[in-house]
C-alpha cells in the first residue's frame, strides 16, 4: 500500500522551483540522500512536506492565522462599505 500511495503522489503535478541553499545545507543535504538511496529532491521535499505539517499545527501559527483571517474579513468588510460589521470582532 505503500508504495501506490508514493506512486499517486508521483502523479501529482509538481511545479519546478528555483531555491538557494548555503553550500553546507545543500552536501547534507546530498549526503542524506546517498544513504538513503533517494534523489536530493525527495529529501528537500519530505523536509519541507514535514516543516509545514509541524508548523501549522503549531499553536503559534493557529494564532497568527486566527489574526490573518480578522484582518482579512475586516478589509473585505471594509472594500463592502460595511465597516462595523468587519471590525466587530477586530481590535487594534
Amino acid at each position: 500500500m505503500a508504495d501506490d500511495s508514493k506512486k499517486s503522489q508521483g502523479k501529482e503535478r509538481q511545479v519546478v522551483v528555483s531555491v538557494r541553499f548555503p553550500a553546507a545545507l545543500l552536501e547534507r543535504i546530498h549526503a542524506v540522500a546517498a544513504v538513503e538511496g533517494v534523489t536530493a529532491n525527495t529529501v528537500i521535499r519530505d523536509g519541507m512536506d514535514t516543516y509545514v505539517r509541524d508548523r501549522v499545527a503549531s499553536p503559534e501559527f493557529q494564532e497568527a492565522s486566527q489574526a490573518y483571517l480578522a484582518r482579512a474579513k475586516a478589509q473585505v468588510a471594509t472594500a463592502l462599505g460595511d465597516s462595523k460589521r468587519g471590525s466587530e470582532h477586530v481590535h487594534v
